[in-house]
């Protein structure tokens, strides 16, 4: 009786742990030219799994991190890294005032939002970022960039973090998006 409850709990297991998770998106990438610097303006969906809002819930902080790499497109070499940034954001709720708290780690500047849509909204816009002064580039250098958006469960708690590595309901991440610098 023992074997047969065996294979199905491992059955459980294994498919819980391939079911297709929810994702990150990048909508939309843009960059402006302002005087002589470079604007980026981004907007990402966020949809975690169910796992990960329970324990964002039950106090566990999530770290987001939005990359951001400028590359120098070349003709005959590969293309050069001329810049990388990262965004990074806490996301935290607080149980006693009922709000969704998120934390820009760059600046330390704080807002707070009644829902976790809202936080996660907030999150994904990205509205008139620094990318880069266009001073000490040339005009016939080609801009390419790239973005994109991932929950970094290396902060995660050490008791939740062989979870986060193992299970693909805490692998959120986006694919790399790319536009032309305009």
């Amino acid at each position: 009786m023992q074997a047969k409850l065996k294979i199905p709990i491992l059955f459980l297991l294994l498919s819980t742990n391939t079911l297709a998770t929810e994702e990150i998106r990048v909508e939309r990438v843009s960059s402006r030219l302002v005087g002589n610097s470079y604007y980026l303006n981004a907007q990402i969906n966020f949809e975690f799994h169910d796992d990960v809002l329970d324990a964002l819930n039950n106090g566990v902080d999530l770290n987001i991190d939005i990359i951001i790499k400028v590359k120098i497109k070349r003709k005959w070499f590969w293309n050069s890294l001329y810049k990388r940034d990262i965004i990074k954001f806490k996301l935290d709720y607080k149980p006693l005032s009922d709000v969704y708290v998120v934390t820009s780690l760059g600046n330390l500047d704080r807002r707070q939002f009644d829902s976790i849509e809202n936080a996660l909204k907030y999150l994904g816009t990205v509205d008139n970022y620094f990318l880069l002064n266009n001073e000490n580039l040339s005009d016939e250098q080609n801009l390419t960039g790239l973005l994109k958006a991932k929950l970094n469960v290396e902060n995660l708690p050490p008791p939740l973090k062989p979870i986060a590595f193992i299970s693909k309901r805490w692998k959120s991440d986006s694919q790399w998006h790319q536009w032309v610098i305009r």
